[in-house]
């Protein structure tokens, strides 16, 4: 137990050891600036420094035009039109499958296996010459 007294201790004397860091000027040998610091001051000054850094880029990023030039983060504007360009890709792929619905039946009919109900109804002359000339020829209004 005594060993991990001095250890804690230890470490807490350390943190609480003063050191003195003095700037000289090369030339005239004259001290420009003299700090007495600790470790645990080191630290917790470096510790506030990240922190400050990390909030000023966060706001900076934020609450400036740089935030569009973050992957995956886009204005309402290009939301919108990705919302209408999914739209337009429903409805032709819905388009597209009843194009081949279509061909599929058409196929069918061409080819003779068509099961569904044929539609059997014959047509007079008269009325087939009647329904081409409307085509061909106006119809007077009286």
């Amino acid at each position: 137990m005594s060993r991990k007294r001095r250890k804690q201790g230890g470490i807490y004397d350390r943190l609480q050891t003063q050191y003195r860091i003095v700037f000289i000027n090369d030339e005239s040998l004259e001290e420009v600036a003299t700090f007495r610091l600790t470790i645990r001051k080191l630290y917790v000054l470096f510790s506030t420094l990240f922190v400050v850094i990390v909030g000023l880029t966060i706001c900076v990023l934020l609450l400036t035009p740089l935030k569009y030039y973050i992957p995956g983060y886009g204005s309402n504007k290009t939301h919108m039109q990705v919302i209408r360009l999914k739209e337009n890709v429903d409805s032709l792929s819905d388009l597209v499958s009843a194009q081949q619905n279509y061909e599929a039946n058409i196929r069918k009919v061409i080819n003779g296996s068509y099961n569904g109900k044929s539609d059997t109804t014959k047509l007079s002359d008269k009325v087939i010459t009647k329904e081409a000339n409307k085509v061909i020829f106006p119809v007077e209004k009286k």
